[in-house]
């Protein structure tokens, strides 16, 4: 059966290199497959359709955007941390 080479590697001594297709018997491909070097190959072309498709997105209002929120300040909180007397 025909594989496709996904990794650099030696094949039974034998360079191979990423995109090669080779034929294998069984016992090897399944080692190689294990290792994670080769894959089936399927028949299909090297190019696949990356193009990018259109997506709706969510509107978002301009005014309520991070950059565009006031700064609100930040005080102390009242808690009595610091403050506090044991009870007796």
């Amino acid at each position: 059966m025909n594989y496709r080479v996904i990794r650099d590697c030696r094949i039974s001594g034998v360079p191979a290199r990423v995109g090669d297709i080779i034929f294998l018997d069984d016992k090897t491909a399944n080692e190689l497959m294990a290792i994670g070097r080769i894959v089936p190959d399927t028949g299909m072309s090297n190019n696949s359709d990356r193009q990018v498709k259109e997506v709706e997105s969510r509107e978002t209002n301009s005014a309520t955007t991070a950059k565009n929120k006031p700064r609100t300040s930040r005080g102390r909180s009242k808690s009595s941390a610091g403050n506090s007397k044991a009870s007796s």
